[in-house]
């Protein structure tokens, strides 16, 4: 019995760091190439170079894409994963924004969308 107890919490305990260096990995590969992009780039080519830095999250670590009208304009988000923060949540403040109108990129980061609205709880080391 302990010793399945003990096989289980190993599991876990693997999982936990590969989910960790899945992260990690996309940040690695986001800054390799995020000085590739420019204001006013098409969409396509922004997508071409940012979404394979992404290829290593899983379901629960990525922030879907956001889409809606505004006016006669399509406004567009994706969300790059470019941090992390030791603290077992996924936050807004660990991804960068990149916003498109009519599949034009006109802004990255937060300003435009007024700032994260949820952030990660700093985790003291001991």
């Amino acid at each position: 019995m302990k010793i399945l107890a003990l096989s289980v919490a190993v599991l876990f305990f693997m999982a936990s760091l590969f989910g960790c260096a899945g992260i990690d990995k996309a940040i690695r590969e986001h800054q390799k190439v995020a000085h590739e992009v420019n204001l006013g780039d098409s969409q396509l080519k922004t997508l071409r170079i940012l979404l394979p830095t992404q290829r290593s999250l899983r379901q629960n670590q990525i922030k879907p894409p956001e889409r809606y009208l505004e006016g006669k304009d399509t406004i567009e988000i994706f969300y790059m994963r470019s941090q992390r923060q030791p603290d077992g949540l996924t936050t807004d403040d660990e991804f960068t924004p990149y916003l498109f109108k009519n599949r034009i990129l006109t802004g990255i980061g937060w300003q435009q969308l007024g700032g994260a609205k949820s952030q990660g709880q700093v985790v003291p080391s001991n």
